[in-house]
């Protein structure tokens, strides 16, 4: 977490749960105090009770046990909330078939949470925050797949296609001027060229299908590991070769993007629609 990123730590203590029953408990007993002894009772109280908060806020926010804990609690509100959020975006896709290993991976890393609070054991909770991690990076997979699955892909392509026949029938008439012809080729390069890029996604998606099958394996290994021998058991190897290899597989999921194709067509489209209004200018002109 970087410090631009750091959580306010004498906000987290003021709102921990512990400092919250501590300032209602004292203002209660004020409050009671001050039926049989008067309101100086519930001044002294209340003075008391200010007299906790400050030497709080003085030393319980730089305590470094403190703010690890608050940095973990903030990472794990972050990765919940991230985690909701691709969901969402995966199920308003129309869903992956890979949800249900993303499931059985959240519930090893879980069980594996309960494990590193064991103190016996020599897994660390930092290790398997980077595990959990994972299961987000495997989870944005998953939304790529879930697009790539998205029936308006093919749509996508059966549209180009007609749009780059259209091209080719009015480029091969020969009743064109030469502006015409100039707006209409440069349209089918730009057609020709968004084909053949949703062609090479189409290979990357081979790619991306095997990562979606190997990382649940990869994940289990470490489970298996840790489970078989938790005094023994040290992952970081295993550990660092995982996310290396996932980080890799996340690159190649990163480079399946879509504005680029969507915009090439919008700019053919554009350039057939002009070369298509001129033609109707002119038509009109002769006409005249």
């Amino acid at each position: 977490m970087s410090d631009d990123a750091k959580p306010s730590y004498w906000k987290a203590f003021l709102w921990h749960k512990r400092n919250q029953a501590l300032v209602l408990g004292v203002t209660a007993a004020s409050v009671l105090a001050s039926f049989p002894f008067g309101s100086d009772a519930l001044v002294l109280g209340l003075l008391g009770l200010a007299a906790l908060e400050m030497i709080g806020l003085a030393i319980v926010p730089g305590l470094p046990n403190f703010q690890l804990a608050v940095n973990e609690r903030e990472r794990r509100e972050q990765r919940e909330a991230r985690r909701e959020t691709l969901l969402r975006e995966v199920h308003a896709h129309g869903g992956s078939n890979h949800l249900r290993s993303f499931e059985q991976m959240c519930q090893r890393v879980a069980s594996l949470y309960r494990t590193a609070s064991d103190s016996s054991t020599s897994l660390t909770a930092r290790e398997v925050e980077q595990l959990d991690d994972l299961t987000l990076d495997y989870l944005r997979m998953c939304l790529s797949d879930a697009v790539l699955r998205n029936p308006q892909s093919h749509e996508f392509v059966s549209s180009v296609n007609r749009k780059l026949r259209a091209v080719d029938e009015r480029l091969d008439s020969g009743r064109l001027d030469q502006e015409e012809q100039v707006q209409l080729r440069r349209a089918k390069a730009e057609y020709e060229e968004a084909l053949a890029r949703q062609a090479r996604i189409a290979s990357r998606r081979s790619a991306l299908e095997a990562t979606l099958v190997a990382m649940p394996v990869r994940l289990e290994e470490v489970y298996q590991m840790v489970m078989s021998a938790p005094r023994d058991g040290n992952i970081s190897q295993l550990l660092e070769e995982s996310v290396s290899k996932l980080k890799l597989a996340e690159q190649a999921a990163l480079d399946i993007e879509r504005p680029y194709e969507l915009a090439s067509v919008g700019v053919a489209a554009a350039e057939y629609e002009a070369a298509q209004a001129a033609a109707s200018r002119r038509a009109v002109g002769q006409r005249h």
